[in-house]
């Protein structure tokens, strides 16, 4: 599924000036790539760049069948920060990225490489490969040629394997992977393996070890930026071992699991980029968006985001509806239908989305405003703080400081703006 259809999910309320109450909400039970934009103080006009031409014919990939450690000095870092979401000009079959230009930053694409086929693989390098991910610190993908189901849901699973992709080599890894993520460094990653019984969480590390983490985890998983976690749901739907459906951490040092939320997505929401637990960049807090509410869920619920700490201070849910009581005049007008244009940036009790109208048939908004909640961890009441002062056909892109500024795309210049603290 194109990630832009993921994309239309979520808060939905209108963008009019106003000067808001906090709402609470509802408390949960216990090669080169080619250079796109330059950063610069203010946006500028300029002229627009055509894509650039990607190659048809490409040698074939070299594959590595046995597992070798890395050397992380063998590798030379593309990008200063990844743009999972971001894919200007490119479309999904793209890496885009942000390199430090001086005081400010240039933004950076490289193609995936289009058509390749390797009898094992198929055409795997050249498919939409949402649900990859790319280690900034080694320039690897971890990818996936889907191939059926397996597991006790029968989920669609399939081959995953290693793409480096300044070389292009190609290391088959396992079959029946539900999904897959880097660890920071690049080197360890965790992954899901379906068996005929359960849905296996497992952490495998450069040198090849490769242990048990948690059974039952059907879908998502994210490590934690600090490295020391990984997040992931139970979901009653694909209940094998009757253990409690929500959100979890398992710290991967010791296999020692806590549960932050009953939350129940059942099933629904799939494991792209958007549906996956987003860590805050402290690695202190989790945010997971359930858009559904459906009665084969253990406790069903309207959509919203689930908001905890790890330490278990706190865990709230933020259904959508506390979302638009914060403007004056809830919206009711198709014509003033509004929806997310891009995934929410997430930082400590903070978060900023673009929002914008949507079109009539579907789709992401052509134009947005940024807009700034923020949370009480306490209470978990949302106040909206305030709308960026920046051109609505801007896109955001991703944190600067996260909590203090953000990163915009306006025309082909990056920008910085500050958050109203």
């Amino acid at each position: 599924m194109k990630l832009k259809w993921f994309l239309c999910v979520g808060l939905f309320f209108a963008l009019e000036a106003c000067a808001p109450t906090a709402v609470s909400p509802q408390t949960e039970p216990a090669s080169r790539p080619t250079v796109i934009a330059t950063a610069v103080a203010q946006p500028t006009e300029t002229s627009t760049q055509e894509p650039t031409a990607v190659p048809t014919e490409l040698p074939t990939p070299t594959i590595v069948r046995a597992t070798a450690v890395p050397d992380p000095t063998t590798f030379t870092r593309r990008f200063d920060r990844f743009l999972p979401f971001a894919n200007p000009e490119g479309g999904s079959n793209s890496l885009t990225g942000l390199v430090r230009q001086g005081d400010g930053w240039q933004l950076e694409r490289v193609p995936y490489p289009p058509g390749l086929y390797v009898e094992e693989l198929g055409y795997a390098l050249g498919t939409d490969s949402v649900d990859s991910d790319y280690a900034v610190a080694t320039d690897r993908l971890l990818a996936w040629s889907f191939g059926g189901g397996a597991g006790p849901g029968n989920l669609a699973v399939g081959q995953l394997f290693i793409v480096n992709v300044a070389t292009e080599a190609v290391e088959i890894v396992a079959d029946n992977v539900v999904s897959a993520g880097w660890a920071p460094n690049g080197l360890d990653f965790a992954y899901i393996l379906a068996t005929d019984e359960t849905y296996e969480l497992r952490w495998r590390t450069a040198a090849g070890e490769d242990r048990l983490l948690a059974v039952d985890v059907p879908h998502t998983l994210k490590v934690s930026p600090d490295g020391r976690f990984v997040a992931f749901t139970r979901e009653s739907h694909y209940e094998v071992d009757d253990t409690p459906p929500g959100l979890y951490i398992v710290e991967i040092a010791t296999g020692f699991e806590t549960q932050l939320s009953t939350l129940d997505r059942a099933g629904y929401g799939g494991s792209g980029l958007f549906w996956k637990p987003h860590w805050t960049s402290d690695s202190s807090q989790l945010f997971l968006y359930a858009g559904y509410d459906d009665d084969r869920a253990s406790e069903p619920h309207p959509a919203g985001y689930v908001w905890a700490a790890i330490d278990g201070s706190f865990s709230h849910f933020l259904p959508d509806s506390a979302f638009l009581e914060l403007f004056d005049e809830p919206i009711h007008e198709p014509e003033h239908y509004r929806c997310m244009d891009s995934p929410p940036l997430f930082a400590a009790s903070k978060l900023v989305v673009g929002m914008g109208e949507c079109p009539p048939f579907g789709g992401i908004p052509e134009v947005s405003q940024p807009v700034t909640f923020t949370l009480n961890p306490q209470t978990g009441a949302i106040a909206l703080t305030n709308k960026l002062i920046v051109p609505n056909t801007a896109q955001l892109l991703t944190w600067d400081v996260p909590g203090e500024s953000v990163l915009m795309l306006y025309g082909d210049e990056v920008t910085r703006v500050e958050i109203e603290q």
